[in-house]
């Protein structure tokens, strides 16, 4: 009856914290990636594609964008996130993943962990049914090379890879 009691209670915080999740996401900005890219550009914004070292290599990444992988220990993300942001929670962060589902997840994940200006960038790099993309609009990529600084890209800016 003890264990019984402890597995719903576990369950129901579980269920909660993902609700927490959705329920932040749902009060995410969006922005269009166009609008990123300006934004990126113009130092008003940390645009982070969080898509895979795979995804990566085989489009190339946001030219204005850091690489760093939402497909790694939570620990190393955050680690990473606050090398970008200077530690600071209340950094502009726009996420930009291929479609805008994982980058939607994340947003609400994030605000979770205390950040509070979160943008998604729901159209993706691919495209989908936000918009028509950050290829099909034209905008610059940039190649990705693993544990390499791109050209084009803020002084700072470099990708962040699992286990880096």
């Amino acid at each position: 009856m003890l264990r019984t009691a402890l597995s719903l209670g576990r369950t129901l915080l579980a269920s909660l914290a993902l609700l927490w999740s959705f329920a932040a996401a749902a009060q995410t900005s969006v922005l269009s990636a166009i609008d990123a890219q300006t934004a990126a550009l113009a130092g008003k914004v940390v645009l982070i594609d969080i898509r895979s070292p795979p995804e990566w290599k085989e489009t190339g990444v946001p030219a204005s964008a850091y690489a760093i992988t939402m497909h790694q220990k939570r620990d190393a993300l955050l680690a990473a996130l606050v090398q970008v942001t200077g530690g600071s929670k209340t950094q502009p962060i726009a996420l930009i993943c291929a479609t805008g589902s994982r980058s939607s997840f994340l947003s609400g994940w994030l605000k979770s962990q205390g950040y509070t200006n979160i943008s998604d960038v729901a159209e993706g790099v691919m495209g989908g049914r936000n918009g028509k993309g950050w290829i099909k609009s034209g905008l610059p990529l940039r190649k990705w090379e693993q544990g390499k600084s791109a050209p084009g890209t803020p002084p700072a800016a470099r990708s962040v890879e699992p286990g880096k």
